[in-house]
C-alpha cells in the first residue's frame, strides 16, 4: 500500500520516510537524509499541525540533522519556524 494506496501523508508513510532518513543518518549520508527529514517534517505539519508534540519532534530532528551537516542558518530557519 504505502505512498500509493495511503498518500505521502499518512502517518504510516510518514514513518516510512522518518526512518529511511533515520537509517541514512546513521550510515552518515545526512546529504541524502536531509530530504527526507524535510519530507517527514513537511507531512507531519500537513497532517497534525505545527503544534502537535508529532510535528514538533519531527522540527527537532531535521534541526539536529541540519547541524550535524553544518547548515546552522538552515538549522535555526526551521527551529524558529517550529519553535524548538
Amino acid at each position: 500500500r504505502g505512498r500509493a494506496g495511503r498518500g505521502d501523508r499518512h502517518p504510516d508513510t510518514l514513518m516510512s520516510v522518518y526512518n529511511l532518513g533515520s537509517l541514512l543518518q546513521k550510515q552518515g549520508r545526512l546529504g541524502d537524509a536531509i530530504p527526507l527529514f524535510r519530507e517527514e517534517l513537511e507531512g507531519c505539519d500537513a497532517w497534525y499541525g505545527k503544534g502537535h508534540t508529532e510535528t514538533q519532534n519531527s522540527a527537532r530532528n531535521l534541526v539536529k540533522v541540519l547541524t550535524g551537516a553544518g547548515r546552522q542558518r538552515q538549522a535555526d530557519e526551521v527551529a524558529a519556524t517550529y519553535g524548538v
